[in-house]
C-alpha cells in the first residue's frame, strides 16, 4: 500500500468517475480497534445504496458508515484531514495507506494507523467487487 495523499485520492476518484459502475455489489471487511471484524455486503443501484448487510443482517443506511465506493472515498477524504496533526519526533501520529484498483480507481485496501506507542489500526479490505447490469427501459 502507498501513503494516502490528496493527489492519489483525487486521481482514484477521477478513474472511478470515468471507468466505475453506478450499479455494483461490494463486500467490505472492516477491522477496527477494540471491535470484532465486520463484513458489509453492499448493493448499489443507479449510484444509490439499495441494500446493506452487516455480518448477514440487514442494516438501514443510518445505522452504519456508507461502505459504497463513494462512501469509502468520503471516509478517506475525512481521514486525510486528520493527517494534518503534527508529527511526534520521527513518527507521524497518524499513518494513512491505501491501494486503489488501477483501472477503476476503486479502493482495494486501506489502513489507518493512529498513535506511536499504542497503535490503533483500522483496516478496510474490499473482498469482492462485481459490477451489475443495469435494468434496461
Amino acid at each position: 500500500m502507498e501513503p494516502l495523499t490528496e493527489s492519489a485520492l483525487a486521481a482514484a476518484e477521477r478513474r472511478w468517475e470515468a471507468h466505475g459502475s453506478d450499479s455494483y455489489h461490494l463486500v467490505v471487511r472492516v477491522r477496527a480497534p477494540r471491535t470484532n471484524p465486520a463484513v458489509y455486503d453492499v448493493v448499489v443501484a443507479g449510484g444509490k445504496v439499495a441494500s446493506t448487510e452487516r455480518d448477514g443482517r440487514s442494516v438501514s443506511p443510518g445505522e452504519t458508515e456508507d461502505y459504497s465506493v463513494s462512501g469509502l472515498f468520503r471516509l478517506l477524504r475525512r481521514d486525510l484531514g486528520l493527517a494534518d496533526v503534527p508529527h511526534v519526533r520521527d513518527t507521524p501520529p497518524i499513518d494513512l495507506r491505501a491501494q486503489f484498483e488501477a483501472e477503476t480507481g476503486r479502493l482495494v485496501r486501506y489502513r489507518r494507523t493512529v498513535g506511536t506507542a499504542r497503535r490503533r489500526v483500522l483496516l478496510i479490505e474490499v473482498l469482492k467487487y462485481e459490477p451489475l447490469a443495469r435494468a434496461g427501459p
